[in-house]
């Protein structure tokens, strides 16, 4: 009771982790690589330099895009509320016609 066998007793095993039998890739890869299938791409119409519209914050303009598909982001500088990064998935941007 209370104590571990020594590795002698034990069979020497190691977890997996020490034998390097993980792989470092992420799952997201490893299941694109392994079906064939690219990640969905999904295209929002937002670009940098554009003029948009937010329901909370108002109207603001793009500075940077980041991520791709539904992992998307846009950072915005909104005059009144500052500089947000939104997921384009959640945050529904309307772009200002003008």
């Amino acid at each position: 009771f209370g104590s571990f066998a020594p590795d002698s007793i034990a069979g020497g095993a190691s977890p997996a982790w020490a034998r390097g039998q993980f792989r470092s890739e992420s799952a997201g890869a490893y299941v694109a690589a392994s079906t064939g299938a690219a990640p969905p791409a999904a295209d929002h119409g937002i670009r940098t330099g554009q003029q948009v519209f937010h329901t909370k914050f108002g109207e603001g303009t793009v500075l940077a895009m980041a991520g791709s598909g539904d992992d998307a982001r846009a950072q915005v500088n909104f005059p009144r509320h500052g500089v947000k990064w939104l997921a384009l998935a959640i945050a529904k941007l309307q772009v200002v016609d003008g």
